[in-house]
């Protein structure tokens, strides 16, 4: 496959997506016979907030991958006893799987891909590489930044905010801050733009 092909694959997939981000369609990603649902935006802030290594990036403990299946399972819930059956059979079978290397690699492999499919569409502004650095506490965080920004476009409660959908929250965000911020432009999706940046290094190196 050439990095041409490349990259019209991976834009194809990127519009598939944000076309079942708004339809009665899901995409269906299970790990370990657990359906895991679209990462809302309460999810992403609480691993943010336990700092899952799982969004740093880090190496994966067992923990972080029983906590992360949890919170984005379709059978979510509070109900204490019902959290602690359920949360039983999810560490078993974790812990059966890392015995066995496929079955461990198959499951990181899905974590990974439910994840990327959750944040690839992370608004990011094209101003964010040149912007220079202040050496203070901001008084916000982007966490309630987000929720505000959605809630008062929307006069949505935050607390719905929060339900909803990181993806759906993200593209919501796009649009907010195209359509009311002057020359406000947003950079290509990473993975495209990790492509472009391989065809790039392709022609830097004399090939094509």
């Amino acid at each position: 496959m050439t990095i041409q092909e490349k990259y019209q694959k991976e834009r194809e997939r990127i519009e598939r997506n944000r076309a079942l981000d708004w339809s009665s369609f899901s995409i269906d990603i299970t790990v370990l016979g657990e359906r895991l649902v679209p990462m809302t935006v309460q999810t992403w802030f609480d691993l943010l907030a336990v700092k899952s290594p799982i969004i740093y990036d880090n190496e994966p403990t067992v923990e972080s991958v029983i906590d992360y299946i949890w919170r984005n399972s379709r059978r979510y819930t509070k109900n204490k006893w019902l959290r602690e059956w359920r949360l039983f059979w999810i560490q078993w079978r974790v812990c059966r799987a890392v015995k066995k290397l496929d079955d461990v690699e198959d499951m990181v492999t899905t974590i990974n891909e439910h994840f990327k499919l959750s944040v690839d569409e992370f608004p990011t502004d094209s101003s964010v590489a040149t912007a220079r650095k202040v050496n203070a506490m901001s008084p916000t965080t982007g966490e309630a930044s987000m929720v505000d920004e959605i809630a008062s476009r929307y006069s949505m409660n935050p607390a719905d905010v929060l339900k909803m959908p990181l993806r759906q929250a993200f593209a919501l965000q796009r649009v907010i801050r195209l359509s009311t911020i002057p020359d406000y432009k947003i950079l290509e999706p990473d993975s495209l733009r990790e492509i472009k940046s391989e065809y790039i290094r392709s022609l830097n190196n004399g090939k094509k």
